[in-house]
This record gives structure tokens, sequence and C-alpha cells, in this order.
């Protein structure tokens, strides 16, 4: 005699059948405090500094006067105001070599290959320590 194969429940009684499965798990995570549920939204602060003048300071600090600091000028005052690099940790001449090399490298500084020393010896001599 020829095994007989179990009988599946018709395909439209799947439907049902799932949806009150999904019920049922939804039911049993919402009373074991899984499920969160939403916490009321806070109304936005006033902001206190909202009618406080913004202004910026006058003026930069000033550079050494020369061609010394031509490369400073063309290639870090894109991105970087002077007051900036001078609050950096003073590095030694490895230390703003990488730095260079990473301003090149991984954000895209446009410092063509031969200024590459002259601003390291920049950055070295008034921002360092060798």
């Amino acid at each position: 005699m020829k095994p007989r194969r179990p009988r599946l429940p018709s395909p439209g009684c799947w439907i049902p059948l799932g949806a009150l499965s999904l019920v049922g798990v939804v039911s049993l995570l919402a009373t074991s405090g899984t499920i969160a549920t939403p916490s009321p939204v806070e109304a936005p602060r006033p902001n206190p500094h909202r009618d406080d003048p913004w202004v910026l300071p006058a003026g930069e600090p000033a550079m050494p006067a020369g061609d010394e600091a031509g490369p400073v000028r063309r290639h870090c005052a894109l991105c970087h105001s002077h007051d900036y690099i001078t609050t950096q940790p003073r590095l030694g001449r490895a230390g703003w070599a990488a730095s260079v090399e990473k301003m090149r490298a991984k954000y895209g500084a446009p410092i063509p290959t031969n200024d590459v020393p002259a601003l390291v010896n920049y950055l070295v001599k008034h921002h360092g320590k060798e």
C-alpha cells in the first residue's frame, strides 16, 4: 500500500493563520516589555542666545612677513585660519610632514609636492619642536 501524504489546509486558510500568529507574537512581546512604548514628544525649548550679537573677531593673527609664510597662505588658509594652526599641538618635523600628507591624501588638499618641504619647514619653525 502506498503511504499517504498528510493533508494540508487549503491555501485560503494560510492568511488568517499567519495573521493570527503575528497578533500572538506582538501580544506576547508587548506584555513581556520587549516593545517600548513611545514617549511623549517634548516641545522645543527656546534658545536663550537667540538675540545675542554674533560678531567675528577683528583681523587675523599676523603671520611672519616675507615669502616664508607663502605656502601656508596659499594652501593651509584655504580651509584653516592662521589662529587654528597656532592652536595645534607643537609637532616635530615627522609629525608636521605626516599631518600635511594626511591633508593631501585623505582630505584632498591641493598641495603640490614641490611645496610640501617649504610648508613643513614653516610649520616646524613657527609651530613645532625640533
